[in-house]
């Protein structure tokens, strides 16, 4: 039904009856209502239990551990051990009879860092397929893998996922984009450590021919360095190893210094994650200074953060890569010099390699076995390392039993406040050599919807949501909308609108599109602070190039119906600018009013467009109406373009034979400027009548007052915008 009429001061409203479906009103069962439960639930607490080097504990009992909660000593139910069997039968359980929501289970998370390092053209081809195998094994939805590569710094090169099949395609293109360093790549063949090459050139006059004579001081070139390469023994190759093993000797121990320091930087970044972190370092040996304590400081600092470390070198049973050869050639060099000691006329090069025999001696030691450090790194941090094999399955079997053994403590928390905030989790041990590892904690946030599950992405918002200072980098806006009620609640929404143009927009390696990423939560508390109701939407937009001005000029919206008892509330905002690693935080307060007597008015509420409901809609969605969705809009500030539309619902009093008819006023600066009333359209089967109208402008302060009259019962709602001068 369209009603067009001729109105003072060639003023036009057009008012559009939507006469379809919008959503039951005093039809919706009452389970389906947000609720928080108010017996106590129980805590399922996994610990993880290891000694000063880093191996796991198995023989605890229950009087060996105590758990508090925000500083309160709790009362522990039950702890018992539980191995890697049970896990998976539990699993198997799990998928056939889901676990009560009364039960918070604070399983360990179990970051599993894959971490590429020191790999070749060759062996990077060998590490792909390797970790491929891993990603096919057994891993639980605990387990999170993060794809990472070791250079100068630790680089990220895919975040952490539970998602198998995009793990699998992102190992494939690991190495994308990165550059492939060739000095690592040819260390093998500069191990071949000549000193110093002296060439000799004989000329015969009498017969006109010349004889180039090449000796070598202090060590011996071998074409055994690489097994199977060729190996040039051309003066300028043997000039360029003496450049490069003067280089090597001078600068080897800087060179440790350099591998080490990747190292420790690899522990201190991934030792921030939560939980237990595992390390898969797949690789082809480290290089160390030799010293121990360094060494030692560097497995102190990854069992103090959590960190194991499972070597895996790459190389398997390939003898191209025997490890022992850098080695041998070394202390090749190291006889070759002890060999002329006795000798007096040895020349300067050959007293300046023998003054610094020790120094050989001990790189000979360091790189006699590049597996050395990798294994020490491994059986210090709790964890082993995999080498000379070309059987991957039962280590990797291994390292998955590892990361599911461990201790099961239950406990009946004494808070019963579902309030948002975080709640701080600390193990204590009657043994002071032992370290517990468990979850720091949980967010207070009770289980709506009948799911316990919280996504990453919501562990980050809540996060945010427990800063103080809330952060604020950039604006958003939250408003809340009434419409109607049920008989006892009263129904509304929730919007959210966040301006693309606050938001980090990166770049793809093709150069044709655009990354935006938003993720959203919403906590909906009731005036204890208590948590009612939680919204949250994770959401990547690949935008083109071309359109992304377009885009930015514009914002995206979200919308959440919520239906809740009268009184006052606060729903905090989270917004994470995904991209761009900010984050923004708002408090919105709202009014549940009392369901009222005869018609009723939802709020007026202006739109960006009306388009065709596509993909899966909330039946409660106030927004949707047919096959149609109304996309609201917060800004109220409009350009003189603007040709502006409201979207609202009247709901007719049933119980009168009343018409319900519809006033619409439109006010400038204060000043009724027209009026009109027309009457409405029969209600949906749902009882209600859902309504677009185009409103009025003129530069300045406008109002659109709308007034649903049935009788001698009236409800009036209104909507202000701000029309700019021209």
């Amino acid at each position: 039904m369209r009603v067009t009429k001729t109105v003072p001061e060639t003023l036009l409203f057009t008012i559009v009856a939507l006469a379809a479906p919008l959503w039951a009103q005093g039809t919706a069962p009452n389970e389906a209502q947000p609720t928080i439960r108010t017996t106590t639930s129980e805590v399922l607490l996994d610990v993880v239990v290891r000694d000063k080097h880093g191996r796991q504990a198995k023989t605890l009992k229950s009087g060996d551990v105590e758990i508090y909660e925000d500083g309160v000593r709790q009362q522990v139910l039950s702890f018992r051990p539980v191995a890697s069997r049970e896990v998976q039968h539990q699993k198997t359980a799990s998928e056939a009879k889901p676990v009560p929501a009364a039960a918070r289970s604070l399983r360990t998370v179990n970051p599993i860092c894959i971490v590429f390092h020191n790999l070749d053209s060759v062996t990077r081809v060998r590490a792909i397929e390797i970790v491929q195998e891993f990603l096919k094994g057994d891993l639980r939805p605990e387990d999170y893998v993060g794809l990472f590569v070791l250079d100068d710094r630790l680089k990220p090169v895919h975040p952490f996922t539970n998602n198998r099949a995009e793990l699998l395609q992102a190992v494939q293109n690991v190495f994308s984009g990165h550059s492939v360093d060739l000095t690592s790549a040819s260390e093998a063949v500069l191990s071949a450590n000549p000193t110093e090459v002296a060439v000799t050139v004989t000329v015969d006059r009498t017969t006109g021919t010349s004889s180039v004579a090449l000796k070598i001081s202090g060590g011996e070139i071998t074409s055994t360095a690489v097994v199977g390469a060729d190996v040039s023994n051309g003066i300028g190759a043997n000039n360029l190893r003496g450049d490069k093993v003067r280089e090597k000797g001078d600068f080897g121990y800087i060179a440790g210094m350099r591998e080490t320091d990747k190292v420790i930087t690899m522990i201190n970044e991934l030792g921030t994650l939560p939980g237990r972190k595992t390390v898969l370092l797949v690789t082809t040996g480290l290089l160390t200074t030799g010293d121990p304590e360094r060494f030692q400081s560097i497995l102190a600092n990854a069992n103090r953060l959590g960190v194991t470390v499972y070597a895996l070198d790459a190389r398997g049973l390939d003898e191209r890569f025997a490890s022992g050869q850098p080695g041998n050639v070394a202390m090749g060099r190291v006889s070759s010099v002890s060999r002329t000691q006795g000798l007096v006329d040895s020349g300067l090069s050959a007293m300046r390699e023998k003054s610094r025999q020790g120094d050989n001696m001990q790189d000979a030691v360091r790189t006699s076995d590049v597996q050395a450090s990798l294994r020490a790194l491994s059986d210090g941090t709790g964890g082993f390392m995999i080498a000379n094999t070309g059987e991957f399955r039962k280590p990797f079997q291994r390292i998955v039993e590892d990361l599911e053994s461990h201790y099961e403590v239950s406990y009946r928390p004494s808070s019963d406040s579902y309030d948002g905030h975080f709640r701080r989790i600390e193990v204590k041990l009657a043994r002071a050599d032992l370290h517990p590892e468990s979850r720091a904690g949980y967010f207070a946030v009770p289980y709506l919807g009948g799911s316990p599950a919280v996504a990453p992405f919501e562990m980050a918002a809540l996060t945010v949501l427990n800063r103080r200072p809330l952060p604020h980098a950039f604006d958003f806006r939250t408003e809340a909308f009434q419409f109607g009620s049920d008989g006892a609640n009263s129904r509304g929404a929730l919007v959210f609108s966040v301006p693309l143009a606050n938001l980090t927009a990166t770049p793809q390696p093709d150069n044709t599109t655009h990354l935006l990423h938003v993720s959203l939560l919403a906590l909906v508390r009731d005036a204890k602070g208590q948590i009612v109701d939680k919204y949250s939407q994770d959401s990547p937009y690949d935008i083109p190039a071309a359109n992304l001005p377009g885009a930015r000029a514009n914002s995206v919206t979200y919308t959440h119906p919520v239906c809740l008892p009268p009184g006052r509330y606060t729903v905090e905002t989270a917004v994470l600018d995904r991209e761009g690693r900010t984050a923004s935080t708002s408090l919105t307060e709202f009014e549940s009013p009392e369901p009222s007597q005869g018609v009723a008015l939802s709020s007026v509420i202006l739109v960006d467009r009306v388009e065709p409901a596509s993909g899966p809609v909330e039946v409660s969605d106030p927004f949707v109406f047919g096959k149609e969705r109304a996309v609201p809009s917060l800004t109220t500030n409009l350009t003189p373009e603007a040709k502006p539309y409201v979207y609202f619902v009247v709901y007719p009093d049933k119980s009168s034979a009343e018409k319900p008819k519809l006033q619409v006023e439109f006010l400038a600066a204060g000043h009724l400027l027209a009026r009109q009333t027309a009457e409405l359209p029969p209600p949906d089967a749902n009882g209600a009548i859902p309504m677009v109208v185009g409103a009025a402008v003129r530069p300045g302060n406008c109002q659109l007052r709308m007034t649903a009259v049935q009788g001698n019962r009236s409800a009036t709602q209104s909507v202000n915008y701000v029309i700019a001068a021209k």
